[in-house]
């Protein structure tokens, strides 16, 4: 046995009988007897019972360990699995209590996988590719953390030794937790005491993702709806149609839209350009336009409008009525909801942004829109 800072290191042994061998225990075996304070040993046993691979070795956290020289301790548990043969795969199992403000999408790409989150980040020529799947659940964070061959795009395309669903099953078992199962807790014991045989495994490609489907007008009144719901604002939307916005700068090209009318006397006009670029995000004729927060917002008395880009897309945003002004910074952050022409002003501001709204959408979108009684074709 050796110790290293954080870790306790165990290598491989003989087959642990009830996890990877002939009792054929699965993870639901582990839910088994009350509840119990969770240890490394045990955090990794659950994660085990969901791999097919088995690893080469098992490396332990050891809780509580200093991992700074100023004597910080290591709030986790669980442990480091390695896989052969060169380069080593590893899976880095971990529970721990969850930071605020966790913002792990903020600096990598991120996906919904089926319950939980898969984030990641390329590799070079130096370095490995990382990817990880992960909750945050009961106030703690419950993650999966590959290294390993090299990751060059979004990782359900990439050959990996192992099925990214068997990583989702782990971080979502309730048994993969701060407070576990006794029975969790025995089968770490044994697991700590009887080691693991590893099992040699090659990458395999994983099916690549459905390409999303395209945004039809339907699917984009109900992008809308979904973003009004989420407002707080679901009965805002009275009809729609198809439609594209005559814009102060003229009859738009190559773009596309819906008209929907709200409550207040208001129209509503989403319109969707393929491409992006500053002829597209200009301030048009007869508006007074400020940039703020990634999007330029323009207006004029009776219209206002916000102008929102990606690589891929450019989305305008127009809102017609009495009342609608041509906001300014200080105007925007002064609406409230009990003035609804204001409130329903800044409040569309950040529909471009929102899921579904542009090129490309999703099944559930499409569904969705299908069902939309208020929306005429």
């Amino acid at each position: 046995m050796i110790w290293q800072r954080g870790w306790v290191v165990l290598g491989s042994a003989a087959l642990v009988a009830g996890l990877t061998g002939g009792c054929g225990t699965t993870a639901s075996d582990l839910h088994a007897g009350g509840p119990a304070p969770a240890t490394s040993e045990a955090v990794v046993a659950v994660a085990l019972s969901h791999l097919t691979p088995q690893p080469y070795s098992i490396e332990y956290r050891e809780p509580g360990a200093p991992i700074d020289d100023v004597g910080t301790k290591d709030p986790s548990i669980g442990g480091l699995l390695r896989w052969k043969p060169d380069p080593d795969w590893t899976l880095d199992v971990q529970v721990q209590p969850a930071r605020e403000g966790v913002a792990v999408c903020s600096e990598r790409d991120c996906v919904e996988l089926g319950a939980a989150t898969l984030t990641w980040q390329d590799g070079g020529e130096d370095n490995p590719g990382t990817l990880s799947v992960w909750v945050v659940r009961d106030g703690e964070l419950r993650s999966v953390d590959f290294e390993g061959i090299g990751i060059d795009g979004d990782p359900r395309a990439t050959e990996l030794p192992f099925d990214l669903n068997e990583l989702e099953e782990i971080v979502t078992d309730p048994a993969f937790a701060l407070e576990t199962t006794t029975a969790a807790v025995e089968a770490g014991e044994q697991l700590a005491r009887d080691g693991v045989e590893g099992s040699r495994v090659e990458p395999t490609a994983l099916r690549e993702p459905d390409p999303a489907p395209r945004t039809t007008p339907r699917a984009l009144a109900a992008a809308v709806q979904e973003f009004l719901d989420g407002a707080g604002e679901p009965r805002l939307i009275r009809s729609g149609r198809a439609d594209t916005f005559v814009e102060p700068g003229g009859a738009v090209e190559d773009g596309w839209g819906i008209a929907l009318g709200l409550r207040h006397g208001l129209t509503l006009h989403v319109t969707v350009f393929g491409e992006a670029g500053d002829d597209i995000t200009r301030c048009q004729p007869t508006l007074t336009c400020w940039p703020w927060d990634g999007t330029v917002h323009a207006g004029r008395d009776g219209l206002s409008g916000t102008f929102y880009s990606t690589d891929a897309h450019s989305v305008h945003v127009w809102l017609e009525g009495a009342g609608v002004d041509a906001i300014t910074h200080e105007w925007f952050l002064e609406a409230e909801r009990r003035d609804h022409i204001r409130w329903v002003q800044a409040m569309l501001s950040g529909l471009g942004a929102a899921d579904g709204v542009g090129v490309e959408t999703t099944p559930e979108l499409v569904s969705a829109g299908e069902k939309l009684t208020w929306f005429q074709d």
